[in-house]
């Protein structure tokens, strides 16, 4: 079966009413209702020309706390105002680790993090490369991510079966219970995703008001200035981005890597591979994946495709280029840009957003 539109999906909705009714879907009316939560600082490092801090924040549920690192260029004394970043780690299959994927901590990087690396990003800390760039950086953990994942002690029978299945019990090592773990949180987020709807949310929108909480942590961060802040993420990280960039009309610029495609190619036989990031109820009929980025509109966009993706087909990915180019109506706001290889964040792409972020925002 080829790329294709089904009947009635999406729903045809006037842009002016797009954001609300996207906004609704999620969960989040208005914005402004996200709160501003106390900060708590931790440690403080400085490495590789980064100075970081640690800083931990209520979620606003019961679960446990967020973590995220501020991170900076390694100025001292310093005192005018940088450009900001709030950088959207991936799924990337892994929930042991959230933000651990594209930023260091005060610890360096953590264990298993290089593999991860090595196969998606080319080896590199993405946030290292964009406070090279002269950004302030905030990366932080999402439910149901690092420091916000499920305690292995209350995941379901189902989930930690399959992590058992995976990696039977034996001579353990930490390594081995992190990949057990995230083979049972793979088989979760289905449960998750599940309950959400039940409860009359998503998956998706618990994300996004986690993120709303965050992007007003850097909003108001001492050395930022508020008008210039973009956010940016690959894969999971860019479905991120895009709910964000409709939620929120506070982003100067956003940038969105390797998850750009269509709803109908997704259904076209690629569901099974993507994340609940992308699949939210209700939110097909409101708009087609690009149209919710294109709420952004008609302010500073980059999409980067791959060419090889293995998530979306290259007519997918296509289909989802014009409709961007349709929302944006020639503007010079849209950039989109394509690069060999497969679903990944290349080195080239990583050095193309870093560049194109320092010109837009």
């Amino acid at each position: 079966m080829g790329t294709h539109h089904s009947a009635g999906c999406p729903r045809p909705t006037p842009s002016d009413a797009r954001r609300d009714a996207i906004r609704d879907v999620l969960g989040v009316t208005d914005e402004s209702a996200a709160d501003t939560p106390d900060v708590t600082y931790g440690r403080s490092w400085t490495r590789h020309g980064v100075a970081g801090r640690e800083l931990t924040w209520a979620a606003g549920d019961d679960g446990p706390d967020t973590a995220g690192w501020l991170l900076r260029p390694d100025h001292g004394g310093e005192t005018a105002s940088r450009p900001a970043v709030l950088l959207m780690h991936a799924h990337d299959g892994v929930k042991f680790y959230g933000k651990e994927k594209v930023a260091d901590g005060p610890d360096g990087t953590s264990p298993g993090i290089p593999e991860l690396r090595t196969r998606g990003y080319e080896g590199r800390s993405v946030a290292t490369g964009l406070v090279h760039k002269g950004f302030v950086v905030l990366v932080h953990d999402v439910f149901p991510w690092g420091s916000r994942r499920v305690p292995w002690p209350e995941l379901p029978d189902r989930a930690t079966a399959a992590g058992y299945a995976a990696f039977p019990p034996g001579p353990d090592t930490p390594g081995i219970r992190r990949r057990r773990y995230d083979a049972a949180a793979r088989e979760h987020e289905h449960g998750l995703a599940k309950t959400a709807a039940l409860t009359g949310t998503s998956l998706a929108g618990t994300v996004v008001a986690e993120d709303l909480r965050a992007l007003n942590v850097l909003l108001t961060t001492d050395g930022v200035d508020p008008n210039r802040v973009a956010a940016a993420g690959f894969s999971g990280g860019g479905a991120r981005v895009a709910h964000l960039l409709a939620c929120s009309t506070r982003l100067r610029a956003g940038v969105i890597t390797a998850m750009m495609s269509t709803f109908a190619d997704v259904a076209d036989g690629r569901a099974d591979d993507t994340t609940w990031l992308m699949i939210t109820p209700g939110l097909p009929a409101v708009c087609d994946w690009p149209e919710i980025a294109a709420c952004h509109a008609p302010h500073d966009l980059l999409v980067q495709f791959a060419l090889d993706d293995s998530h979306f087909s290259r007519q997918g990915m296509l289909d989802s280029e014009a409709v961007l180019r349709r929302a944006y109506d020639g503007s010079g706001a849209l950039t989109t840009q394509w690069f060999a290889g497969g679903h990944r964040f290349s080195a080239e792409m990583q050095a193309e957003a870093a560049e194109w972020l320092a010109r837009a925002v």
